[in-house]
């Protein structure tokens, strides 16, 4: 074993796992189309992407890269899974496509970018504390005046920590589907489970995403705003998943932030 695989944690590593499986790869590579909130945030932000230096953390297979890459004047997409940047370098021939990990940008001089993006929830699959140098990382390679853009997974989400085959409100083929595989995937969750935390701030659970094989970061936007406001972030402001202003949302599963240096 490598020394940097001696480093990391087994949150770490059963999820840097779970997505360079190849099935897992396949589908984020197959997604093309910004979510509700994207949408509505990027169609507010449009006049400040024309012509920014844009940094796209994340890339996963490219799935804000074509929206994005063709408005900056430099976009880079960067994620710590290698296979997705060999995959994105097909789709586009141009921007700057890197491996590289969000808690160390060491390659990046500060007050580098106009837009730091985070999204697909990417940031709630490391520990509490390298969440929070992912953000100050994100903080410090911003411009002033520079925007911070991410999703994260809702622990108030009124489902939370209910079977998820138990959210419907009637009996139906989709429910005892997926009843069917929470049962065959029962020993796997079994054995995650024991890696879960929860205090006052943030929960992690393995929940049912790529057949519960990752290990997610739930927190409340209240406690999600104060993380931004304790390292100097300013206009902080939160949407749901159809892209309105929230300051609380039961209905959505993952909430989107938009923050300014």
């Amino acid at each position: 074993m490598s020394n940097e695989m001696r480093g990391q944690s087994q949150l770490d590593l059963i999820n840097r796992k779970t997505y360079a499986n190849a099935k897992v790869l396949d589908y984020y590579d197959g997604l093309s189309e910004l979510f509700p909130a994207e949408k509505v945030l990027f169609e507010q932000l449009s006049s400040k992407l024309e012509g920014a230096k844009i940094l796209d953390i994340g890339v996963g297979g490219g799935r804000t890269t074509q929206y994005l890459l063709p408005r900056a004047a430099e976009y880079t997409g960067l994620d710590y899974v290698p296979e997705f940047i060999e995959r994105v370098k097909k789709k586009y021939q141009t921007g700057n496509f890197i491996a590289g990990d969000a808690r160390n940008l060491k390659e990046f001089e500060d007050e580098t970018f106009d837009l730091v993006l985070f999204s697909y929830n990417g940031i709630d699959v490391v520990l509490h504390e390298d969440r929070i140098r992912i953000l100050k990382e994100m903080n410090r390679l911003l411009k002033n005046g520079g925007m911070m853009i991410f999703s994260s997974h809702n622990r108030d989400y009124r489902h939370f920590r209910k079977p998820f085959w138990l959210t419907g409100s009637k009996l139906s083929l989709s429910v005892v589907k997926n009843l069917l595989s929470y049962v065959f995937f029962l020993p796997r969750h079994l054995q995650m489970r024991k890696h879960e935390v929860s205090n006052d701030e943030y929960t992690i659970v393995n929940d049912q995403d790529h057949r519960f094989s990752l290990l997610v970061y739930y927190i409340s936007v209240s406690r999600q705003i104060k993380q931004l406001e304790d390292m100097g972030m300013s206009e902080i402001n939160a949407y749901n998943a159809k892209g309105d202003q929230v300051n609380a949302d039961k209905d959505s599963f993952w909430i989107y932030y938009l923050a300014t240096k």
